[in-house]
């Protein structure tokens, strides 16, 4: 007896997708290593930054912010004035009527308390940030939440170079304010307290109206626009300048916000205000204008700022309406605790 063997039917044929043709090839998913899968998520600019995390971009955050950084500020200020107005009381041959006259130059205890004053925003607004936004300081200095040193490595001393130029043009044109005859050691410790404090004051106003206000500001409103435009007036309020000076210290400010935006931190806004301020500073105490004002300073800052700028989008292969930003991949970066 055979043995007689059965063979299973073929398989029916499986039926093909809605959007193929009967008898065509299916459609094959892009490889892992094909263009279409290389699509990065879009990053986070820095006036963003806020917005990293959900906890920290409640609309309420930003005002808390604000409110605890001006706490603060007015906290530093009332210890510095008591305690200064205290210590000069004691020492013989001082006035500690320190309201009459603090806006000499020249005077070593004048530049002192504008410098120190302008430093004090310094921890202002690392504690509104810290307590009042309860996220992590880092991320003031930059979307990498660290400040880039390396940025400053060529930029820095070529940045100062220029605009000391520029702030010493009064002097070698012989442009000057008529100045009383002023002791050589006086000289030198005005010009030491602003090799020293200078860079401290252009970190504080710097971290107060670029790092906190434009955070404040993109955690509301996404257009980066506005978070440069909003804090120049702020930044304005009680100087106290000429017109001509005011409207320097405005693009300065404009500018400084388009490099935080631009470049994504803080390094090189703090790098023009540095170099732009203390120059100028130093140039008064010799006669030079107290603030930057004219047009050859207006033309200088904005220059610098171009370059800075155009810099920027070819080491970094960014368009000229992006900035650097912060890569989705990251992440936002620990919780703030104490």
């Amino acid at each position: 007896m055979s043995e007689r063997t059965e063979s299973s039917p073929p398989a029916p044929d499986s039926p093909a997708p809605d959007n193929q043709a009967p008898g065509s090839s299916a459609r094959v998913s892009p490889a892992p290593d094909t263009p279409a899968a290389h699509v990065q998520a879009p990053g986070t600019p820095y006036h963003r930054l806020a917005t990293l995390r959900p906890e920290w971009a409640r609309p309420w955050r930003p005002v808390l912010t604000v409110f605890v950084a001006l706490v603060a500020y007015t906290v530093f200020a009332s210890l510095l004035l008591v305690g200064s107005v205290t210590v000069l009381s004691l020492l013989p041959g001082t006035d500690p009527d320190l309201g009459k006259n603090l806006g000499d130059p020249t005077s070593p205890l004048d530049v002192f308390f504008q410098l120190a004053f302008a430093i004090l925003a310094l921890p202002a607004a690392l504690l509104g940030v810290r307590i009042g936004g309860w996220r992590p300081t880092e991320l003031l200095w930059s979307v990498a939440a660290r400040f880039r040193w390396d940025l400053l490595r060529v930029r820095g001393p070529v940045t100062i170079l220029v605009l000391a130029v520029v702030a010493a043009v009064p002097l070698l044109t012989g442009d000057l304010r008529p100045v009383a005859d002023v002791p050589a050691g006086q000289l030198v410790a005005v010009v030491a307290l602003i090799l020293v404090l200078a860079p401290l004051q252009a970190v504080g106003e710097e971290l107060a109206f670029r790092g906190l206000g434009q955070q404040a500001i993109g955690t509301w409103l996404r257009s980066p626009v506005w978070a440069i435009l909003i804090p120049v007036p702020l930044a304005l309020i009680g100087r106290g300048y000429s017109g001509e000076a005011l409207l320097n210290a405005a693009v300065l400010g404009l500018c400084a916000g388009f490099l935080a935006w631009k470049t994504g931190g803080l390094e090189l806004p703090i790098l023009l205000h540095l170099a732009v301020e203390g120059t100028t500073s130093i140039a008064a105490a010799f006669g030079g204008p107290v603030n930057p004002e004219g047009p050859i300073s207006l033309i200088a800052v904005l220059g610098v700022t171009v370059a800075l700028a155009r810099e920027t989008e070819i080491r970094e292969r960014v368009g000229k309406l992006r900035g650097i930003e912060r890569p989705a991949g990251e992440g936002p970066p620990r919780a703030a605790r104490f």
